[in-house]
């Protein structure tokens, strides 16, 4: 309400100005004027965005519920008579799926310097704050979440007990290792129902659990979000999505063994 009008009849007009004046060098007597105005709308930018409830992270809308509020607005704009309100129904139940979503339990980026858990209470812990900033960021920002929990150095919060080897994850009823060192696979290997590790792992010297996600895994496949209960362990790659491309590295290597 403030900046609008100041843009349209401030520093529009000025900036008109200014490219008149400037073939006779005479600009900066308009750009001086555009300038406070500018400054004005920053000002205002800066004070609305200070106050309380200014914005409010909320997480992101799955799939479906976008396609239902999309196709609900589209219902309601292209039709005119009374049963274009029946797109209201549609879009309410687009809205209605948000809460159901169930993010990652655990995400790993494509190089294994962030790792991320989500708590029984649904916040998102990161592992670092000072590597992958970027993924950090946008794995908080579809989580609703403008701060990541806290992530236990050494010690134990019930749910994620931590040392300097690794951590201990409990999630719907298993045992997640996430492996900082190769010290701690001969033990998480064997407790452990799912091995997440920023060091390759053999094969062979972890047998025990039902999922092994490595160094080499990350690298060939890129970043891996996994979503973990009783009965399912699934576990979505960036490759998954995107495919292999032939200057991936996983590409690469199974060419090698296929030659």
């Amino acid at each position: 309400m403030i900046s609008i009008p100041l843009t349209g009849l401030w520093i529009m007009p000025w900036a008109m100005a200014a490219f008149a004046l400037m073939p006779f060098g005479l600009e900066g007597l308009a750009l001086a004027p555009m300038g406070w105005g500018i400054e004005a709308v920053i000002a205002v930018a800066r004070t609305v965005s200070a106050w309380p409830g200014a914005s409010m992270p909320v997480a992101a809308m799955p799939i479906a519920g976008i396609v239902l509020v999309a196709f609900g607005g589209v219902w309601l704009c292209l039709w005119r008579e009374k049963w274009r309100w029946a797109s209201l129904i549609v879009m309410a139940a687009g809205l209605a799926v948000i809460p159901n979503q169930r993010g990652p339990d655990i995400l790993i980026d494509g190089f294994g310097r962030l790792m991320a858990v989500r708590s029984d209470d649904g916040a998102l812990a990161l592992s670092t704050r000072k590597a992958a900033k970027f993924e950090g960021k946008i794995w908080l920002r579809r989580s609703g979440q403008q701060t990541p929990a806290d992530w236990p150095r050494e010690g134990d919060d019930g749910q994620l007990a931590c040392d300097s080897l690794g951590c201990i994850f409990h999630i719907g009823g298993r045992i997640v290792a996430l492996v900082l060192d190769e010290a701690a696979l001969d033990e998480d290997c064997f407790a452990a129902s799912v091995v997440v590790s920023r060091v390759p792992v053999r094969r062979l010297r972890c047998r025990h659990p039902d999922r092994v996600i490595d160094r080499f895994d990350l690298w060939h496949r890129g970043a891996h979000a996994l979503w973990v209960s009783d009965n399912e362990i699934r576990v979505e790659s960036v490759a998954d999505f995107c495919g292999t491309r032939p200057w991936s590295p996983g590409r690469k290597s199974r060419k090698r063994r296929r030659d």
